[in-house]
């Protein structure tokens, strides 16, 4: 082999882990956006501020979620030396980077190298994950621990008996259980419960389920005990039966986001773009026979193992009558680690074949790839209605990449149109992340405009203001560090933040309030600073 040779094997080697460095590092340049960030950001400050097991937001009681994942972001808020908005971010990142890591390790060990690294890189690349690993959420430090968890179990079911393993596997649960309660526990637990019926694995036992029962009852039985402690009754209560039975029966207000029983069936193939393609072979038949030798164990198949874990955790966020895009996040893993066994099997049977062109469903995945690439600079052109240096510069590394794909589509040439579809792939989610913050940040971001209200104020008072929701109770007081009161009749305040979101039902001020400052962020909603005017003043 020669010099020249080894050389590009090293930096062909690098290219992986630096792709999906650069994903996880991109984005990451912006404000706090609404709806969900403000809220997780500020209950983690406040938990810097006063550690405790129930979580606060403005000062109230807020016990949607148990405290382990605002205590990770208020010990990180500690030792940077106060909140900031990459801090809370950064958990984030770093969770969905460890996830990454796991299912290289993973695909490495249950297939090969390359399924390892092709798995990872179509899960870093896919819309749904793209956009929650960089958002301010609980729900990508869920995904790492039931990812870990998945990975423990196939690993005691496929490969050895261990007892660091089980105790990764129950340590992963209770993690998953003090970061957003019992869903992350009975994802995991369905998903094996509907592996093992399925497939009959030889070695479930090892899972020891009596045991680990009794770990996570105790695990749960110790959370119960340190909310009501701490909160008495109601606190319990609200966290027992409104964020876990009504959340699963019948959401209402702020418990839950009603959907009807199909939402995923159209939701999952959108958080799965680009790889439609891929998701269609592997459901083909011929992929679903098991391979058995008379006299031996039924094998692990590591693809039907993440198949059918999806499919049963897919099953259970169905039938809960709350349903987000967000709440897929822990079945994404196992669905990748599926499809890119499938995906490697097909490319390695592609390339053998001698056909003088390529097939359809390989254009319509270029066509899917290309579409990809090119969506949002070409969105941000006629966005802004005049392009800038970020948009050229995105739109001619996209447009480099699809035409790399449309030739070597074109060509026939199998060993290279490959690695050009990743390249289109990892192309797209780079300039999504580039161009996100450049074109949304002033719609989303309300952080200036809020710690320009701070400002404003004399120093050492609330916030008084009218039309206070979720959003504003989180965003004054992380940027300004002071509490929102609401404003009643019996108070006039020198100075009161009102919030329009252009429903009809914004109330008026007396007409010696004056309007200081306003900003609007989008069409449904704009921040407005008014001042009572001293006796005399003119208008």
């Amino acid at each position: 082999m020669s010099t020249g040779d080894t050389l590009a094997q090293r930096l062909g080697s690098l290219l992986p882990p630096l792709a999906l460095a650069m994903l996880a590092l991109l984005g990451c340049n912006r404000g706090l956006w609404t709806p969900d960030e403000p809220r997780e950001a500020e209950i983690s400050r406040e938990m810097a501020l006063s550690p405790s097991v129930i979580p606060t937001l403005n000062g109230e009681r807020f016990i949607e979620k148990p405290p382990l994942y605002y205590w990770t972001v208020a010990a990180l808020f500690r030792v940077t030396g106060g909140a900031s908005v990459l801090a809370a971010r950064a958990i984030s990142v770093a969770a969905a980077a460890a996830t990454l890591a796991i299912l290289v390790v993973w695909g490495s060990a249950a297939h090969s190298r390359a399924v390892g690294w092709l798995s990872a890189l179509m899960l870093a690349t896919c819309v749904q994950f793209l956009v929650s690993a960089h958002w301010v959420l609980i729900d990508p430090l869920l995904m790492l621990t039931t990812t870990l968890a998945a990975w423990a179990a196939w690993e005691l079911l496929a490969r050895r008996d261990s007892g660091a393993l089980r105790l990764l596997l129950y340590g992963s649960l209770i993690l998953a259980l003090w970061i957003k309660g019992l869903i992350g526990v009975v994802l995991i637990g369905a998903g094996l419960v509907g592996y093992i019926v399925v497939d009959r694995p030889a070695h479930w036992r090892r899972l020891r389920p009596i045991a680990c029962l009794s770990v996570l009852l105790l695990a749960l039985l110790l959370l119960a005990l340190a909310i009501w402690k701490q909160g008495g009754n109601a606190a319990l209560w609200e966290w027992a039966y409104v964020n876990h039975v009504q959340r699963l029966i019948s959401p209402a207000g702020s418990s839950g986001h009603r959907q009807p029983l199909l939402y995923y069936t159209w939701t999952l193939p959108f958080a799965l773009l680009p790889w439609l393609l891929p998701l269609i072979e592997a459901l083909r038949p011929s992929h679903w026979r098991r391979v058995q030798l008379a006299g031996l164990p039924r094998p692990v198949d590591p693809a039907r193992y993440g198949a059918l874990m999806s499919a049963a955790m897919l099953l259970l966020l169905s039938a809960s009558a709350t349903k987000r895009e967000t709440y897929l996040l822990p079945v994404l893993p196992l669905i990748f680690l599926w499809l890119g066994i499938r995906t490697y099997e097909w490319w390695q049977h592609w390339q053998l074949r001698r056909d003088a062109g390529l097939s359809a469903a390989w254009w319509l995945q270029a066509l899917l790839l290309a579409i990809y690439a090119l969506a949002a600079p070409v969105a941000a052109w006629i966005w802004l209605k005049a392009p800038n240096a970020w948009v050229i510069a995105t739109l001619l590394i996209a447009a480099l990449c699809v035409a790399a794909l449309i030739y070597y589509s074109v060509t026939a040439q199998r060993l290279r149109a490959g690695p050009a579809a990743m390249a289109c792939a990892i192309a797209g989610s780079a300039v999504v992340l580039t161009l996100a913050p450049v074109l949304l940040n002033e719609v989303k971001d309300m952080g200036p405009f809020v710690r320009s209200i701070g400002q404003a104020l004399p120093p050492g008072q609330p916030v008084y203001a009218i039309g206070i929701d979720e959003t504003l109770r989180a965003e004054i007081p992380f940027y300004t560090g002071r509490s929102v009161l609401p404003v009643t009749q019996s108070l006039r305040p020198a100075w009161i933040v009102q919030q329009d979101n252009h429903d009809g039902r914004a109330a008026s001020l007396a007409p010696d309030y004056v309007l200081t400052r306003e900003r609007a962020f989008g069409p449904r909603r704009t921040l407005q600073l008014w001042r009572l005017q001293a006796p005399g003043e003119t208008p």
